[in-house]
């Protein structure tokens, strides 16, 4: 007990010591603290548990052993902390509303500027210009405003932690990692790949099951907004899509089901106008998942079918040149925005009847396939075309409504003045339309709400999967045309590539746009994952050139080079899993972004580029597990499996819809049961074999497997400790 006072003391006398240095380097000459005080604020400092920080303050505005002053701070500092705490994680943002984001750098926290708590509200401070840098594309992508904010939000942190020292979490946004303590001994006989799948998935569910226990709320919100909260599930997917785990899955089932209920979706979809990515957010990322894992209730079949009745009463319209186009890429569930600046189709805007487009390719419904498949023939047909200077082959990134020309937003403007762009009836480029000062390639321009998001190719790939999609439903082969002529495109350049670096919007730029991007989890660029989805799906082989070329860690090829990007892919996101627990959970602001805090550490203040930092790739370990060659937002996964995501890797090698072959290793000491559900296979009878180094295992399946509807359940015994192969292969189903 001695021991443990002394240390206290210590401890008091060290906060007292460091207070009055500061006072005296600021040039301020203040008295210092009592003991007590200065024990309370150094505890309320050097804490990292925000209910301890509370109490400290609580104590502290009630200490008649602090001026009145000090009380006063304290006592407004708690409000704040207990805030920070609360249901709303942005709520500060109310104080700035209506003004520039800057304004967070003078947060009002109601105390002094020469109290011994400043530091702590600097702590605060750099948390929000921080979160902030890392949530709002219009500031990360600004040249001025980026650094700007980033260099603040560490100045803040380096007067906390100096005020501080024993608090890790200033240095963390420092670049000085906070170790995570698990570790995972080596199992003999588990591949590399599947030890460090493992532990990818151990890690991502910790950190999910950290959001569902200490920020899920009774009605299913986690705190940042229900447009925020919902696409949480995206990095869920690896566990929730993958495996079956009983905790993970209730709590998205209890948020999206919520979701889907409020009145702000009452007639289908979002009530408010605004941009598509934002408007079509609260359906497509809640029914997508619920048609995958509540997929009984035909509710949601139904409410995902109906939007493609909005597409058709709401949202377009037959353009001057005989084509069905979006009005523009600001919707609600009633109306398009009147604005001539936003009369643009956008390749974004195919988001908001991605749920349909999913029951479109289970049903084969004929009602879907006028509206969804005109839409798409619109923008094969403008794919075809060399226009405002846009090279044939390209997808545009917009189409104007109502010529139906490709544009971006300078030629828009323009055209609302009446100065180009004018109705003409024909199928020709209309008014002077066009020279490259028209930038087709921009939809919003530079500064403008979320410019980088739309940006070509933007989120090119939703709309290669869902022409793949209308191929796949209909047979035609004129849907597949854009994704051919980009993908001859792409692999001239990277045989022949250009000695310069290509001026934005021409061919060579949109062949270089086209890779897959370092480090993204995203539908931004990476044609070569619909490539793969191709060849998977299609049984084709036209693309297998440029798929090895373009392949990286963004296509999963099971050869010896494949493998060996495989595992330094995983081995690189690890790296990131590994530390700073606080930066995917307690840190966080902004749902969107609980895999994003390595992004405040990019090198050379380009933000959205990554440099330096590696994302967790869960989608890559998403694509391991399900066989779907792309992200969960428009996910085809050819198998689910039916057990928990602990103590088990999966590697899919083959997911066609003739044949399957995946790995699996069970690192458990006895063996495990469990389902496998396999999606993508067409009906017929399959043979089926899961061996072991080469042998059949103990416990077989049965050997056949008739395959009748979309979903078909293999029950599986799968041996401790042994890498196994599962492969189905067709039978003679003539």
């Amino acid at each position: 007990m001695c021991g443990i006072a002394s240390k206290s003391v210590l401890r008091s006398c060290w906060a007292v010591f460091l207070l009055t240095i500061m006072c005296l380097l600021s040039g301020k000459v203040v008295a210092a603290p009592a003991a007590e005080v200065a024990a309370l604020i150094a505890q309320a400092g050097n804490t990292e548990d925000e209910s301890e920080r509370l109490a400290a303050l609580k104590r502290l505005a009630e200490s008649p052993a602090a001026d009145e002053a000090l009380r006063n701070d304290a006592r407004h500092l708690a409000e704040f902390v207990q805030r920070w705490q609360g249901s709303s994680l942005k709520f500060y943002l109310g104080q700035i509303k209506g003004k520039r984001p800057q304004v967070l750098a003078e947060y009002d926290f109601q105390i002094r500027s020469d109290s011994p708590l400043a530091p702590l509200a600097a702590l605060y401070r750099g948390r929000m210009l921080a979160w902030t840098l890392i949530e709002n594309s219009t500031v990360r992508t600004d040249p001025k405003w980026a650094p700007w904010f980033h260099d603040e939000s560490v100045r803040a942190f380096r007067e906390a932690e100096a005020a501080f020292p024993r608090n890790r979490i200033p240095g963390m946004y420092q670049g000085r990692a906070i170790p995570n303590p698990k570790s995972y001994a080596p199992v003999p006989g588990a591949p590399r790949w599947a030890q460090l799948q493992r532990e990818h998935l151990d890690r991502f569910r910790e950190i999910i099951c950290w959001w569902i226990e200490h920020r899920q709320r009774s009605n299913g919100e986690f705190g940042g907004g229900w447009g925020d909260d919902c696409e949480m599930w995206r990095w869920w997917a690896p566990v929730l899509l993958g495996f079956e785990d009983p905790e993970v899955l209730v709590g998205q089932l209890k948020f999206s089901r919520t979701a889907m209920d409020r009145p702000h979706l009452k007639g289908g979809f979002n009530t408010v106008v605004t941009d598509v990515e934002h408007a079509a957010e609260d359906t497509t990322d809640n029914l997508v998942p619920l048609l995958l894992l509540d997929a009984s209730n035909p509710r949601w079949t139904e409410w995902s079918a109906s939007l493609a009745g909005l597409l058709d009463r709401v949202w377009t319209g037959t353009n001057q040149r005989n084509q069905r186009q979006f009005k523009s890429f600001y919707f609600s569930g009633t109306e398009t925005s009147p604005n001539p600046g936003r009369a643009l189709d956008v390749i974004a805007n195919v988001a908001a009847v991605n749920p349909a487009l999913l029951v479109w390719l289970q049903t084969r419904d004929p009602a879907l396939t006028r509206p969804l498949g005109e839409l798409l023939m619109s923008w094969v047909v403008a794919t075809t075309r060399a226009e405002n200077g846009k090279p044939a082959g390209i997808l545009p990134a917009s189409i104007r409504w109502p010529d139906g020309a490709v544009a971006g937003s300078r030629s828009l403007s323009q055209n609302s003045r009446g100065q180009v762009g004018r109705p003409s009836g024909t199928d020709q480029p209309t008014g002077s339309g066009a020279g490259p000062e028209d930038h087709w390639w921009e939809p919003v321009a530079p500064g403008g709400f979320m410019h980088s998001y739309y940006i070509w190719p933007s989120v090119i790939t939703e709309m290669t999967d869902a022409l793949l999609v209308a191929r796949l439903v209909t047979g035609e082969e004129r849907f597949l045309q854009p994704i051919r002529s980009m993908a001859a495109i792409r692999l001239g350049y990277l045989k022949n590539p250009p000695r310069e670096e290509p001026q934005p919007g021409t061919l060579a730029w949109c062949a270089q746009r086209l890779a897959p991007p370092a480090n993204a989890n995203s539908n931004i660029g990476a044609l070569v994952k619909t490539l793969a989805k191709c060849r998977a799906l299609l049984g084709t082989s036209e693309f297998d050139e440029l798929i090895r070329l373009d392949a990286g860690d963004a296509v999963i090829l099971p050869d010896a080079p494949g493998r060996q990007r495989l595992e330094q892919a995983l081995e690189e996101s690890l790296a990131t899993l590994r530390v700073n627990f606080p930066g995917f959970t307690s840190e966080v602001r902004s749902t969107d972004r609980c895999m994003r805090f390595v992004q405040f550490l990019a090198r050379d203040a380009k933000f959205d580029e990554y440099l330096g930092v590696t994302l967790p790739k869960h989608e890559l370990v998403y694509r391991m597990a399900t066989g779907d060659a792309n992200a969960p937002r428009f996910p085809m996964p050819a198998v689910r499996w039916r057990t928990p995501s602990r103590d088990i890797a999966v590697l899919v090698t083959e997911a066609g819809t003739d044949r399957f072959q995946a790995e699996l290793f069970h690192f458990g000491a006895d063996p495990r049961a469990l389902v496998a559900e396999l999606r993508l296979l067409k009906p017929g009878r399959y043979r089926v074999e899961v061996t072991a180094a080469g042998r059949p295992i103990d416990t077989p399946p049965p050997a056949e497997l008739a395959v009748s509807g979309p979903v078909t359940p293999l029950a599986l015994q799968l041996p401790p400790q042994q890498l196994c192969v599962l492969t189905l292969a067709p039978l003679d189903n003539r």
